[in-house]
Parts: structure tokens; sequence; C-alpha cells
């Protein structure tokens, strides 16, 4: 027995009128957002990681392609539309490439700078940049769960130039090449140490948040697993008593310390940037968890910074 869906195109915020809605069957055991989408590129030639598929009214966007049809809501007949977000790149693959912008940049001007005249506390900044990225890419491997499987490339593009020169290239020209420094004191030792810790905190706080997007799995009588629904849960502990959004709170205070370490204008500038744009995207999330919480949410919770913002 199959289920009925059919599909509208979407230009814009019209919907197409010309040609016929498509007419998509699918068997509902087993099936996913996934295959529907597959289905849906056979006639549109839309690739599945291009799809913005919703309801009508865009209240109801199906994202997850994990997610069984049978979970999604999407009922027998039920009309859906689906819109060409054009050219798109794979989360993880633009974590990757990201992040080994800024090691790949580090690694050279730090090769190819005069290492005999460097102080302690540039070596220990080298490391710290390196050793924080690489924290990024195993965090990308090993810990992250995507809600979104792609971003725009013109994105991906931006967040790379970001990464690459505004952290890799400028951070790692001033350290290695346009200043002098004077001779490392044993003061700013307890900066390596926070530096270390709020790294630290930012890892447990992507784990926390990664364990609330995996699906869990429900055994059926004939043994197979079924994924099931997944569940948004109100996240506390490891600073999420305090702000909503508690890594980029700790992946700032990191980049606060390694600037005071350093004394560097270019890290002092990506970290007030940086900063600027996680704030922007905590308030988002913010608002998303008080809408979907009510009542439910703590209220005295701010976005980002402790009693603050």
């Amino acid at each position: 027995m199959s289920d009925l869906i059919i599909i509208k195109r979407r230009r814009g915020d019209y919907i197409e009128e010309e040609g016929k809605p498509i007419n998509v069957q699918l068997s509902s055991k087993d099936q996913t957002i996934l295959n529907l989408k597959k289905e849906i590129a056979k006639t549109t030639k839309i690739k599945p990681i291009r799809q913005w598929l919703t309801t009508e009214d865009k209240q109801k966007v199906f994202e997850d392609n994990e997610l069984p049809l049978n979970l999604s809501g999407i009922k027998n007949g039920q009309t859906l539309v689906v819109k060409d977000l054009g050219p798109q790149m794979l989360w993880g693959a633009v974590f990757y490439v990201e992040y080994l912008g800024p090691i790949l940049m580090f690694f050279l001007l730090y090769k190819f700078g005069n290492q005999e005249n460097y102080t302690l506390m540039q070596k220990a900044a080298y490391w710290m940049v390196i050793l924080h990225f690489i924290k990024r890419i195993l965090e990308t491997k090993f810990v992250h769960v995507f809600s979104r499987d792609s971003m725009p490339l013109k994105r991906a593009f931006i967040n790379c130039l970001h990464y690459w020169i505004f952290c890799g290239f400028f951070l790692g020209i001033e350290l290695f090449y346009l200043r002098k420094f004077e001779k490392f004191q044993s003061w700013k030792y307890i900066f390596i140490g926070f530096f270390a810790l709020f790294e630290f905190l930012n890892l447990m706080c992507h784990i926390r948040l990664s364990s609330f997007r995996k699906r869990p799995q429900q055994k059926q009588n004939d043994g197979d697993y079924v994924a099931q629904n997944k569940q948004r849960q109100i996240p506390f502990g490891w600073g999420f008593g305090a702000v909503s959004s508690a890594n980029y709170f700790w992946e700032t205070m990191a980049w606060v310390s390694f600037s005071i370490f350093t004394c560097s204008y270019a890290a002092m500038a990506f970290t007030i940037f940086s900063f600027g744009q996680m704030l922007i995207w905590a308030k988002q999330k913010h608002k998303r968890y008080i809408k979907e919480f009510g009542d439910r949410y703590p209220k005295n919770r701010k976005a980002m910074v402790p009693y603050i913002i």
C-alpha cells in the first residue's frame, strides 16, 4: 500500500503556476524524507541536497532527511512545496574546509618565519591556534549532529574567508612577521590555563547538544530497529543554566583569553567580529527556545552572556 504525496514547485515566495503538480507514491514502511526527496528529484531534476521541502503555508519544513515518513506528519494526499536552494555544500565539508585553512596558514607562516627569534609566547600561541582548530575538526567528525545537510555555496565561501584570512592569515602575519614581542612573562601562563578551560567547556556543550539530536532507536517485534522522532530538549549544565548558547559564550571566552595572552590586534578584531556574529545566532536560538518551550523555558536565562545579553 502506498501513500500519495502531491508536490508543487515554489520560486521565491510564489508557487509556480506553470506545469502540473507532481504525484509521488511511497510505501510508508521504512521510507524517510530523503527517500521522498529522491523521488522528487527524478521528476524535477533538483538534487536532494538543494531541495527546500515545506508545507504550502511554510509552517513546517522537512529538513531532517532521516525522519521516517510515518513520523513526519505528512498525510496521504497532502500537498507539499519544493524550492530549489541553488548550489549547496555539505555542512561537514564546510567545517573541514573552514578549519583546515587556519591550520595550514599558521603552519606555513610559522615555518617560514624567523623561528630562532620566536618568544615562548609566539610558540605557545602557535600551538593554541593549531590545537583549537584540530579540536574543531575532531568535533565535526565525532560529535556534531547537523540539523541541516548543507549551506549555500556562497555562504560557505564567506565562512572560509572569515577563518582562512581574518584568523589564519592576519593573525599569523602579525604574530610571526609584523611585530616584535617582549620576552614571555610568567603571569601570562594563567591565560593558557583559561584558554584550555574554556575550550573544554565548549567541547562539553557540543557533546550535550549533540546528544539531543541523535535519534533514539526502538526495537520492533521482528528484531529490526526503527528510528523514533527526535524531541528537542531544554539544555542544562556546562553553562546552559545561565545562557541559551553556552557553547558560543565559552568559544568567545577562549578567544578573549588568547587575545589577552598575545596582545594581538588581529586576535582582538577576530574575537570582536566572531562575538558579534555568534550573538546574532544566539539571540535567534534564544527566541526559538522561548517559542518552542513557552513557560517551561527558564525566564532568567539570557541568550549568550550571563546576566547581560
